[in-house]
């Protein structure tokens, strides 16, 4: 009874003096402090476990762009391959346009380590019909010829090479002559230029047509260096190849279509002509022997007589 009655004075005290809601709002200011004294461990623990987290997050994510990063560029950079391949291709088949041959793709294989000789191997051989002797061009110039064929691959020795001579002509005044190997892939020498030809510094060179081995009209290398020493009688002439012999990968070998032999082509006729003049020289002959007898019989007759 008592505590019934003192509740209902405190109720109507704090209903008209509020002094219930000043006496919590002074206990929640005391107990304040001690709430957040507990509280900021747990938040600081909570706040450092999410920055491990998202430390964490980061790092793996860093990671998985890294990574993707790396193959995007790996995938760059087979494109860029791509692209300069499908350059050197497009230069390779558009050189040969405008000539009559039909040609043979390669791919190098190898390349001799050997500094003084200046050959490679190609992945065609007798089984792809290749031949000795065959030439090798790429998308700018004469690579070389064919010189040792197998089942399966090939040897080629470029002009480079010092023991390789090729006979070519300057393009603009058509003078013949002979390019030599030097050992290096950016030179080569023509010794056989008279000293007062005519030949300058940036005339074209091309094959002749001349040996039976490179079809001519094929563009060799470039004048670089002539030196008109006086007393000699031929003119020291350098010229840079304008193939890229120590560049690429893809080379063209170049056939040259069958020609029909001179005595099939001329064969028939040889035999009508034989035929008529077997002809006539067997009636020339009848016909002379015919007439021997005859006036052998008549002078018999008239010596009887």
């Amino acid at each position: 009874m008592l505590y019934g009655l003192l509740a209902v004075v405190l109720m109507a005290m704090d209903h008209r003096g509020q002094y219930v809601s000043r006496a919590r709002d002074l206990a929640q200011y005391a107990v304040e402090p001690v709430y957040l004294a507990i509280e900021w461990p747990v938040s600081a623990l909570r706040n450092l476990f999410g920055q491990f987290q998202s430390q964490r997050s980061l790092r793996h994510e860093n990671e998985r762009l890294k990574h993707q990063l790396l193959g995007q560029q790996g995938r760059l950079q087979r494109m860029q391959t791509l692209v300069e391949e499908n350059q050197r291709l497009r230069a390779l088949f558009a050189g040969t346009e405008s000539q009559p041959y039909d040609y043979l793709f390669a791919e190098l294989l190898q390349v001799e380590l050997d500094p003084f000789a200046h050959q490679v191997l190609i992945d065609r051989g007798s089984s792809d019909g290749v031949e000795v002797g065959q030439a090798v061009i790429d998308g700018l110039g004469v690579m070389g010829q064919v010189e040792d064929v197998h089942l399966h691959y090939s040897g080629v020795r470029l002009i480079s090479d010092p023991s390789h001579a090729l006979p070519v002509q300057i393009n603009r005044t058509g003078l013949r002559t002979v390019a030599f190997g030097l050992g290096e892939t950016h030179r080569l020498s023509l010794p056989n230029v008279p000293r007062e030809a005519d030949v300058r510094e940036g005339d074209l060179v091309v094959t002749s047509g001349l040996g039976g081995r490179f079809p001519g009209g094929y563009p060799v290398a470039e004048i670089t260096a002539i030196d008109r020493e006086e007393g000699l009688t031929f003119a020291r002439v350098e010229a840079r190849p304008l193939a890229g012999l120590d560049q690429g990968r893809e080379v063209l070998l170049i056939r040259v279509p069958p020609q029909p032999a001179l005595d099939e082509v001329s064969g028939e006729p040889g035999e009508e002509s034989g035929e008529e003049s077997g002809e006539e020289s067997g009636e020339e002959s009848g016909e002379e022997s015919g007439q021997e007898p005859s006036e052998a019989s008549g002078e018999r007759e008239e010596m009887r007589e």
